[in-house]
Order: C-alpha cells, then structure tokens, then sequence
C-alpha cells in the first residue's frame, strides 16, 4: 500500500477519535488501487445474525429501552431501512451482505487515462465478520473470508464482470463512526484492454489485489 494511502487512513482514524459516544455499515467505499480507474461507491448493508437469541434480546431490550431487535437489518447511508438487529458489541460473529455501486473518481492509472463518472460497477459481497476485544472506546472487527462479484459497465467498453475473495483485515468504531480496510484479491485481475474497444477474451490474466477503505455513521 502507498504511503500516501496509509496517511489518509491515518487522517481518517485520528478524526473518528475525536469524536468518543455503535456504528454499524459503511457509507462510501473507496477502491483506492487497481489496474483500472479508481473507483468511489455507496453500499447498500445487510447484516444477519445467526448466534440471535430472542430471550437475550428482551433482556437487552430491557435495559436499553430500545424498540424491538430482529435477527437481521439493512441499511443505507447507516439509515435503517429493514429490520433491528441488536448492536455489534452483543455479537461474537455476524454475516453481512454489501451491494455497492460505484463509479470512477477521475484518476489515472499508469496506462490509461480515466474521466470521472465513465465507468461503473456494481458489486455483490457477503463477507463473514467477527468482533475482537475492545480497547477502551474502541471497537475492532474483521472481515474473516467473504466473496466479491462485480459487473462493470461503460460508454467505452463491453460490459463485464469478476469474481473475487474479500477480506476485512480491520474494522474500527468509535460512537457512531466507523472505518475499515478492505482487502480484494481477484485470481483473474484487471487489465487495460478490458476498458477499451478492443477487450481481448479468453485470456488468462495476472492475480491482483485491490485496496481500499469504507467509512460510515451511524444517523440513528
């Protein structure tokens, strides 16, 4: 990862540190590399979790004063749409599904030259989660194993898609924010020709990785 990557994942965690009050989902997920253009999304989150246990919920229920938890919910832009699962900290693991669309921020690669808005993805990814222990106001998580299917589509190219690996290798929460890096890893990466006129097929092309961060609040 660059340098330049690492500071702004460093700005971004010092600014949720100043802010101490649980987040759940992402908002906006940035793909900061690849051998395409860069990509920004929004997410539409679902979580599910399978340890619910109904009599705990009343219990929690009871303490919080808080309406009436579900075994899953979904949000978008953090705000619950479906459902009321109970928060992360009363989790060990939950499975959550991600559908993002994205769309391409205006930067270069090294061979290609990109315009914002051109290009486009949609991509479907659950991804198995787990709590680790908290350290004072902080909460960690991490994305376990999950898959990554994308279809990319523009005004210059054949429509497309990929299939991939996802790994959360850190999630944190603060009060009502959120931060994580997201980890793609894809057997078939991405090349140049795949955004132009002339897509070569049936080519096996050269693993890639793929990096990039997700940031979210927590509205209500």
């Amino acid at each position: 990862m660059s340098a330049r990557c690492l500071r702004t994942a460093g700005i971004v965690l010092v600014s949720l540190l100043t802010f101490p009050l649980t987040a759940r989902a992402n908002i906006f997920d940035l793909i900061w590399e690849m051998s395409g253009p860069q990509m920004i999304g929004i997410t539409f989150h679902c979580e599910y979790d399978p340890q619910f246990n109904r009599q705990s919920a009343q219990d929690y229920r009871a303490k919080s004063s808080t309406e009436k938890f579900t075994r899953s919910d979904c949000r978008f832009f953090d705000e619950l749409v479906v459902g009321n699962s109970m928060p992360r900290s009363t989790r060990r693991f939950w499975l959550s599904f991600d559908t993002t669309f994205y769309t391409s921020t205006g930067k270069d690669s090294d061979t290609l030259e990109y315009d914002a808005f051109e290009t486009q993805m949609l991509a479907i990814e659950p991804i198995l989660e787990v709590r680790s222990h908290p350290w004072k106001k902080i909460q960690f998580h991490h994305g376990i194993v999950g898959l990554s299917y994308d279809v990319l589509f523009g005004n210059n190219f054949d429509t497309f898609d990929k299939a991939g690996i996802k790994f959360r290798p850190v999630g944190v929460t603060i009060g009502r924010f959120n931060v994580a890096y997201n980890l793609r890893l894809y057997p078939n990466g991405f090349t140049t020709d795949e955004f132009g006129p002339a897509r070569i097929d049936n080519v096996n092309r050269k693993h890639e990785y793929l990096h990039g961060f997700s940031i979210g609040y927590l509205w209500r």
